[in-house]
């Protein structure tokens, strides 16, 4: 007769581990007996073993066992154990079978319903585990009878549990004085990136405070799942980078800069060895199926502490109650250097999404976001380059108000990345309102787009800063537009007036529908308010070409290269020679002109791949990927992946953006003075048709159509002074409003593979929560530097 326990044996060398070797299997008498194991190995996951034939039947379950009807899991049959595997738990040696830590979850009896070759139902008397579940192969009879799943029977486990909400929004704290009184514990203010921790047996995302995924940007929080074992749970948490060169480490948003808008995956595990990262659990919102959030904050934060989350990238902090203790936390984080403390009233419940006056942020130092308006180059080391950035606040009266010159805390990276961004946002004259303080002469003036994180001792009576220190960029969070005076008109339907960066723009048809989904004029207008920091520097100095659709999407479309006559006195332009002809572009350097272009109903935005100013000097190569039917965007992705490997044989960097309609495109930023046309032209002509000699099958680099079934087309024909593609972030005219969204090349490749990354689409309503959480994923276009190489 065969050994059932051979295989067990074969991979578990005797004295090599701690695991019983097994005694020759034997049928007992009495009730059967069960064990559920968790096992922290490679991957953590969970071991169910029944007790069958005198040996353990197992499952490795990676997602612990589904609790409700309809939740089908994997479950990878393993090989037979021994039953007195029914009482293992503790290490198994690193290079054995099965490395790691095995720890007993639960374990008692268990009745059999049906127990076939291809059918298992049992039903479990454990101190947890208690009902029904049923496991049954997933491939045909004589297949690979390895994968299982697993489903609950009958009841839910826990009939009253509520599934987990997709998003909650963080809660957040008004600035304010230390509270006095009792009823109000102390934390430190962490100076990181607000995170909410997803987390579910043998999976856990990371949420943006806007609600973006940015799990993949953090990989070193992975580990995090397994710290909370078996259980589900919503945590609302700060992602920090410590100066580890400070005695004692303290919090570096300085040094998490570096981390926080890469998405490429080797870049992002080269900075994770660099520059780690710490996720700071300071609440507890939902668990195994409750939620928290109507508890008052002493006992969520009690709950949390039961979690144990003290790990090697996590940590939960001390709290500190009573008035005394938070003076004393205030003037420990003034020694230590920290920003501040945070004072949470212990009775209050969290409030999703709403700024309490029961949290109360208290500043050691003060900050600010303030936008760069203009530059003064600098002496000495400094001599050609930015020597301080001259930052402003915007007012209530919608104009930029000049509070000072920083200089100090600008390290050579950050300046190397300064001399990339500014020129593209150069303007003529100063941004800042008349009278609101005296920006220095010699000034070389920028549109307000970009935003700097300062500290600063305090303000003078004209509003200027005093000692201010440079903290670090920030990627302008999206802007809600301000709408005043809205009423209906007859013949105009609902109008309103808007004072955009001080410029009074008068909006008409707000409610009009411009996409079959119901879009009205009105979300497309608040769009391009709220892209503007990110979308204004991909367009500054570039002439436009417009698709407007006045009556929507389904109405009459047109192209229009020249600028309305009768654009405001703010809007720019930018004339350029083609040949026999001359036209006057529109050129969409600030916000306000985008908003006039969205009440315009110019949905799409082409600029062209040349600065204006240089009209014969693209500063990119663009490579469009077009799908011949059948083909979609998942062959888009995998010829992307293809052209991007290519690329970086020949030392380019690429960056892919969605079309925002079935394609995909992938841009190789130059920004040198010596390209042209022809040369980019050639570059990408070269490019495309090595990939469809190389990939017939899949890539073709002729427009003919009958060329074109189920293959990808490699569009290099855009590279051409007369032709302009669509501006990333701009919306398309389109039965949906979608965006041409820059994406991250990890995403890229979840969607190259069969049914796991799905379609990469994003629309209006997404965007900006996308931006304000990962940033503008194309602003190394804007500063890389590039030369093509020789196609001769």
């Amino acid at each position: 007769m065969a050994d059932p326990l051979r295989e067990y044996r074969e991979k578990r060398p005797p004295g090599a581990s701690p695991e019983p070797a097994g005694k020759p299997p034997k049928r007992r008498r009495g009730a059967q007996r069960f064990v559920v194991q968790e096992h922290d190995a490679t991957r953590l996951h969970w071991d169910l073993r029944l007790e069958h034939d005198g040996v353990l039947a197992s499952w490795a379950l990676p997602r612990f066992l589904p609790g409700t009807q309809g939740d089908n899991r994997l479950a990878v049959r393993t090989e037979d154990h021994p039953v007195e595997y029914l009482d293992f738990h503790g290490d198994i040696p690193a290079g054995q079978y099965g490395a790691g830590t095995m720890r007993i979850f639960d374990r008692g009896t268990f009745d059999v319903l049906i127990w076939e070759p291809r059918k298992v139902e049992v039903e479990l008397h454990g101190t947890h585990l208690t009902g029904s579940w049923a496991l049954f192969p997933i491939g045909r009879q004589g297949e690979d009878d390895r994968h299982w799943m697993i489903h609950r029977m009958g009841e839910p486990l826990d009939p009253d549990a509520e599934p987990m909400p997709a998003t909650v929004p963080p809660m957040l704290a008004r600035a304010g004085p230390l509270p006095a009184g009792e009823g109000w514990s102390y934390e430190v203010k962490w100076d990181g990136v607000r995170a909410l921790c997803h987390s579910e047996p043998g999976r856990m995302s990371l949420r943006s405070r806007g609600g973006a995924d940015i799990t993949a940007a953090y990989p070193e929080l992975a580990r995090l799942s397994r710290a909370l074992h078996e259980h589900s749970a919503i945590i609302d948490g700060e992602i920090v980078a410590f100066d580890a060169a400070a005695d004692p480490p303290r919090p570096s948003f300085q040094a998490l800069q570096r981390r926080m808008h890469v998405r490429e995956e080797r870049r992002v595990r080269r900075l994770a060895a660099e520059v780690p990262v710490t996720y700071v659990a300071f609440d507890l919102l939902w668990l195994d199926g409750r939620s928290l959030t109507q508890l008052p904050y002493g006992e969520r934060r009690e709950l949390l502490l039961e979690l144990g989350l003290e790990g090697p990238h996590w940590q939960t902090p001390e709290a500190h109650e009573g008035a005394d203790g938070g003076r004393a936390l205030l003037a420990a984080a003034g020694e230590l250097g920290l920003e501040g403390v945070v004072a949470k009233r212990v009775s209050a419940p969290y409030e999703p999404g709403r700024r309490s006056g029961a949290w109360v942020k208290v500043r050691r130092r003060q900050t600010a976001d303030l936008q760069i308006g203009g530059w003064l180059e600098g002496e000495g080391g400094r001599r050609g380059r930015v020597g301080a950035l001259l930052v402003g606040e915007l007012g209530e009266d919608g104009a930029l108000h000049y509070r000072g010159r920083v200089g100090s805390g600008l390290s050579e990276a950050e300046l190397d990345e300064l001399a990339g961004r500014l020129p593209a946002l150069a303007r003529e004259q100063s941004p800042f309102a008349p009278r609101a303080g005296r920006p220095p002469r010699g000034a070389r003036w920028v549109e307000p787009v970009l935003v700097a994180q300062v500290a600063y001792s305090e303000q003078s009576d004209a509003g200027l800063l005093r000692q201010p220190v440079w903290l670090g960029l920030r990627e302008q969070p999206p802007q809600a537009l301000t709408l005043q005076d809205e009423r209906t008109t007859r013949g105009r339907g609902r109008t309103a007036t808007a004072l955009v960066d001080g410029h009074e723009l008068a909006l008409t048809n707000l409610d009009k529908p411009l996409y079959p989904d119901g879009t009205t004029k009105r979300e497309v207008i608040a769009y391009a308010a709220a892209i503007a920091p990110v979308l204004v520097p991909h367009l500054s100095g570039r002439a436009l070409t417009l698709v407007r659709c006045p009556d929507g999407v389904d109405g009459e479309t047109f192209f229009e290269k020249r600028a309305p006559s009768h654009h405001p006195p703010f809007v720019k332009t930018a004339t350029v020679v083609y040949g026999r002809e001359t036209i006057e572009h529109v050129v969409a350097g600030d916000r306000a002109t985008l908003v006039w272009l969205a009440q315009l109903a110019a949905l799409e935005l082409h600029p062209s791949l040349a600065l204006a100013a240089a009209p014969d000097r693209p500063t990119a190569v663009v490579f469009d990927l077009d799908p011949g039917a059948p083909a979609t965007i998942f062959e888009c992705c995998q010829v992307a992946l293809l052209l991007r490997a290519m690329l970086a044989g020949v030392g380019l960097r690429a960056f892919p953006k969605t079309s925002g309609s079935k394609g995909l495109q992938v841009y190789v930023p130059l920004n040198r003075p010596e390209p042209t046309f022809d040369t980019t032209k050639a570059f990408a002509k070269a490019v495309a048709e090595v990939l469809a000699a190389g990939r017939p099958e899949l890539v073709v680099a002729r427009q003919s159509k009958t060329l074109r079934a189920g293959k990808v087309l490699v569009d290099w024909y855009q590279n051409d002074r007369a032709k302009t593609t669509i501006g990333v972030y701009s919306l398309r005219a389109r039965p949906q409003p979608t965006v041409s969204a820059p994406v991250t090349w990890e995403e890229v490749q979840r969607a190259a593979q069969p049914g796991d990354g799905g379609p990469l689409s994003f629309t209006l309503r997404e965007m900006p929560a996308r931006v304000e959480a990962v940033g503008d994923l194309f602003a190394e276009l804007l500063s890389t530097s590039q030369r093509l190489p020789a196609t001769g």
